[in-house]
């Protein structure tokens, strides 16, 4: 198996709390947080990495911003790439776990191809899985889709990414498909749409050349319970 560093994004008092707990549930990892508050987490054995968000975050949609499902959607977290690219840097495999997610058990991790893995939660394109869910959010995403590749038709092909659990393993494509999940995520916040990013991670992985995997995850999905519930106030 390859080197793997696990990692997660932990921005304001409740989702630091909450990757605590998910560290200690699987203490011997190799992690890494990408947090606003690094010496919160000094007494514990991981790679740190000091971050403000460059978009709203939950604190924001608690504090100031309308709530979330208003067609202003949740935020979309696109600073969690940040956390893969560092992870990266340390290990052949970057695997990224929402902070509000707890692990049942110790995942036997296997083999993971390169390019990107995904849980198998959403395996539509990006165009069946917006006509069914959100669909004010496609005007976007066809502007996005011409921004990036010239049409929109590359919505029918690729896939919609749940975005909970990713796994990123390192083959030289991955330069590209951080770049393109950065461009699209500034022109995203440009639109003010701050919902879709399971979409833009399946733009990013398409036009990088990667081909989606479900599979490789599925020992760690198999014990991971994700909390969600919108934004956390304590």
């Amino acid at each position: 198996m390859k080197s793997v560093c696990f990692c997660t994004m932990a921005i304001h008092a409740p989702y630091r709390d909450r990757a605590r707990r998910l560290i200690n549930d699987l203490p011997s990892a190799s992690w890494l947080i990408l947090t606003d508050k690094p010496d919160d987490f000094n007494d514990l054995d991981v790679m740190i990495l000091s971050h403000e968000p460059t978009g709203p975050m939950a604190i924001d949609y608690l504090q100031k911003l309308p709530k979330t499902g208003n067609h202003m959607g949740a935020a979309a977290y696109h600073d969690k790439r940040f956390a893969l690219i560092a992870a990266l840097e340390h290990a052949d495999t970057a695997i990224f776990l929402d902070a509000d997610s707890r692990l049942t058990g110790i995942p036997i991790l296997g083999h993971f191809p390169t390019g990107i893995s995904v849980t198998p939660l959403v395996t539509k394109s990006i165009a069946e899985h917006l006509a069914t869910c959100g669909s004010w959010r496609l005007s976007a995403f066809d502007e996005l889709a011409c921004y990036l590749t010239g049409d929109s038709s590359i919505l029918s092909v690729a896939r919609w990414c749940h975005e909970t659990c990713i796994s990123i393993t390192r083959d030289g494509k991955e330069c590209s498909f951080f770049d393109i999940w950065d461009r699209s995520a500034k022109f995203m916040q440009n639109l003010n749409v701050f919902s879709g990013e399971g979409g833009v991670l399946g733009l990013s992985a398409a036009i990088a050349g990667w081909t989606i995997n479900y599979e490789s995850l599925q020992p760690i999905n198999a014990l991971l319970k994700h909390e969600s519930g919108g934004p956390k106030e304590k």
